[in-house]
């Protein structure tokens, strides 16, 4: 497992994915996320350059989540790094900011995508640039003390264990895997099959769950993360099998994020004990 010293104090925490919010200021969540009872906050880089937009520094934002007792596992950038060359180069500059919010922030890694097409339907070119990107990604953050982290997600080159297998070949331990078994569950794959495979790297973990509608994805129904399709109740039981103590950060979006959440946490609560 690669952990920070952070993820290494015990348990699982649980944190929110600040991404589903958007619409929120980050002092806005994080009182939301302490009053929730979550641990963490994983914080979309627009949050952070907003609070900077306003005023703010990175040494007050710290100080604001340490008030309200929150970590921030994670920061999610949007980068793919196989929509052109311009694009590319503007999603590295954007990590270049996001890797120095996160050491002032005490946050281990940087999540980003690989590649914006499937796995199945790549040509030789996005797996080019997605590996160049992410050599160039990793060693920006190398240079600010923290990790990157690619999202196990549908519509990447990392939807499916052969695509990880691919694009992680070269990498040995140097990047880390954020596992969210639903974005397996979208391509109908069974997710425990590839967190068994690729456990040794994830530092990261996403819930968040649905019934979904595989005809029509727009009639899919947020639930709680016990109560849809992706049986977390079994992923769940396999990441403690397997002594994953880091952060599970809840993923909802819509207008439901703060309720789905919160009860989400008091199933996985109740679940756990």
């Amino acid at each position: 497992m690669i952990q920070s010293d952070e993820d290494k104090q015990g348990s699982i925490r649980f944190s929110i994915c600040t991404t589903g919010l958007k619409a929120m200021t980050i002092e806005q969540i994080a009182v939301e996320a302490r009053n929730i009872g979550l641990q963490g906050v994983e914080i979309w880089r627009g949050h952070i350059e907003d609070y900077l937009d306003r005023g703010g520094t990175l040494s007050q934002l710290r100080g604001l989540l340490d008030s309200n007792r929150l970590q921030v596992p994670c920061i999610s950038e949007y980068c793919y790094f196989t929509k052109g060359w311009e694009a590319y180069q503007a999603e590295l500059a954007s990590l270049q900011y996001s890797a120095e919010w996160a050491r002032a922030l005490h946050c281990p890694r940087i999540r980003v995508f690989a590649g914006h097409v499937s796995s199945r339907k790549a040509a030789n070119d996005h797996w080019r640039m997605a590996a160049q990107g992410l050599q160039e990604a990793r060693q920006i953050c190398s240079e600010q003390g923290v990790s990157l982290a690619v999202e196990i997600h549908n519509h990447t080159l990392a939807d499916s264990a052969s695509g990880l297998n691919r694009l992680l070949e070269p990498y040995e331990n140097e990047i880390e895997l954020v596992y969210d078994g639903f974005n397996l569950c979208v391509d109908r794959l069974d997710p425990l099959p590839v967190l068994e495979q690729f456990y040794p790297r994830v530092s990261h973990v996403h819930f968040k769950d649905y019934h979904w509608n595989h005809e029509d994805w727009s009639k899919s129904i947020a639930v709680p993360v016990l109560q849809g399709d992706a049986n977390h109740a079994a992923i769940l039981g396999r990441l403690i099998a397997l002594g994953y103590q880091g952060f599970i950060s809840f993923e909802y979006f819509g207008n439901q994020v703060l309720e789905l959440t919160k009860q989400s946490l008091a199933e996985l609560t109740e679940y756990m004990h």
